[in-house]
């Protein structure tokens, strides 16, 4: 009697281990994939912008996908070295750190370089880039690459942040082309995909002054612990083509054009802009 007891319990607690066994099972199946997104724009415009790239991963890898953000660069990089984030999109600069500082990996970049605009009002236009002196820019972050690349090429043309001229800081591209518009600064940081975000009637008041040499674009990252995943990672993004349904969508509304491979000699080209950006990153607020 005492033995059919034991077997019995014994049955119950083995049936009771394969439930919580299967149950941790489908929840690791079914765990919610963290992605952050670099705040390049409003939250409700990233989120926007990246459904159809959120369904896609999704129907690809088969497991729901979470889009997350911050409210700046300097945030979304802290937490992105204190492993918020399963995979992030974030600059090349700032990849080249999570790369070096925290062990991620890159998997794809979009097939749109980077290149950093000064943009004038057609109404107040520069003669030539010593105008600045005395003079406001425009921009919507000190972390972003855009801002790193222009400080660094202003300083070769012996003009300094603070010194020579003020900085600045703007939510959105769109409010650092207003800025230009309404003369409340001389020039503004934006780039190609900024602009083409940019209303009729801000575009038609605006011109290109500047043209920075050209940068690696942004870049998708995973975590050290995703390196398991790494291959299906990596396929699912690089079958985001302009050629699906969703895909069209997407890189028509950024102007990412595609995705494709990175390399490392991309990674080294954003080494002075990453040093750039960590010295500022570990100034005290």
């Amino acid at each position: 009697m005492k033995t059919s007891y034991l077997t019995k319990f014994s049955a119950l607690f083995l049936g009771l281990l394969c439930v919580i066994a299967s149950g941790l099972s489908l929840a690791q199946e079914t765990r919610a994939l963290q992605v952050g997104v670099l705040p390049i724009w409003t939250t409700r415009v990233l989120i926007k912008n990246y459904q159809p790239l959120k369904a896609h991963l999704e129907q690809e890898l088969k497991q729901p996908v979470e889009l997350v953000t911050a409210p700046d660069f300097k945030i979304f990089h802290a937490n992105t070295l204190a492993g918020k984030y399963d995979l992030i999109i974030t600059a090349a600069h700032l990849g080249r750190l999570a790369q070096l500082e925290a062990g991620f990996t890159s998997l794809t970049r979009y097939s749109a370089s980077h290149r950093t605009l000064l943009i004038a009002a057609k109404d107040q236009p520069l003669k030539s880039i010593q105008d600045l002196k005395g003079k406001t820019l425009a921009g919507i972050d000190p972390f972003t690459l855009s801002m790193n690349d222009t400080l660094i090429w202003l300083r070769e043309q012996g003009l300094h942040a603070g010194t020579d001229f003020t900085l600045l800081e703007t939510p959105t591209p769109i409010s650092a082309a207003y800025s230009v518009q309404n003369h409340q600064s001389i020039l503004a940081i934006s780039s190609p995909q900024g602009m083409k975000q940019l209303p009729d009637n801000v575009k038609d008041s605006i011109e290109i002054f500047a043209t920075l040499s050209e940068l690696p674009s942004l870049l998708w990252l995973a975590h050290p612990r995703m390196k398991a995943e790494l291959p299906r990672l990596k396929a699912a993004l690089l079958a985001f083509t302009p050629q699906t349904d969703q895909g069209a969508i997407f890189y028509e509304t950024t102007g990412y054009i595609g995705m494709r491979e990175t390399n490392n000699d991309e990674a080294k080209a954003v080494d002075k802009m990453a040093q750039e950006a960590n010295k500022r990153l570990k100034q005290k607020d």
